[in-house]
């Protein structure tokens, strides 16, 4: 064998068992996300003024955020699964949350979904928003950063990017 032929089997087959090692000790990792918030009582008027003078808002009930809430429509097209599923979106203190409400097929034969928790939003402004994100690979749940830009009122966009697999979903008002 070539001593290049060689080099290069000997740096895949490293790449390889690291990759591994790599998802191994992420998949054992605990999951440690604390989405609790507290109400602070003390009310500081400088802190106030400089809040209310900050573009970015906090995720807090108003129309020009609520109408985030809702039932909302994810077509999907992989060898896994082809069909849409409909998440229903609640607000639950200052989040909102997006459950599986249900499944259709191609044909649109429905199924009542588990009602998992499926999205936290942990931040939104009424036109982008950041969250977590859980997807299931090879029967694994991860839970993911991802990005919400609105389109309009009656769509908008979820992306994510996971150790180099990403997607951009569409998720439309039903």
């Amino acid at each position: 064998m070539k001593d290049s032929t060689l080099l290069f089997k000997s740096l895949a087959t490293i790449i390889f068992i690291a990759g591994i090692g790599h998802l191994a000790s992420y998949a054992s990792q605990k999951d440690d996300l604390n989405y609790s918030y507290e109400e602070s009582t003390d009310v500081n008027p400088e802190q106030t003024l400089a809040e209310d003078k900050n573009p970015k808002k906090k995720t807090e009930s108003s129309p020009e955020n609520d109408y985030i809430i809702g039932q909302w429509k994810v077509t999907y097209n992989d060898a896994d699964f082809k069909g849409a599923i409909i998440y229903k979106i609640k607000k639950e203190g200052k989040v909102f949350n997006a459950y599986t409400y249900k499944y259709q097929d191609e044909k649109g034969n429905s199924e009542k979904a588990e009602g998992l928790k499926t999205l936290i939003i942990k931040d939104f402004d009424g036109y982008q928003g950041k969250g977590v994100y859980t997807i299931e690979y090879e029967q694994q749940n991860y839970q993911v950063d991802c990005q919400i830009d609105m389109i309009d009122e009656n769509i908008f966009k979820l992306s994510y990017d996971y150790y180099g697999y990403s997607d951009v979903e569409t998720w439309k008002r039903q």
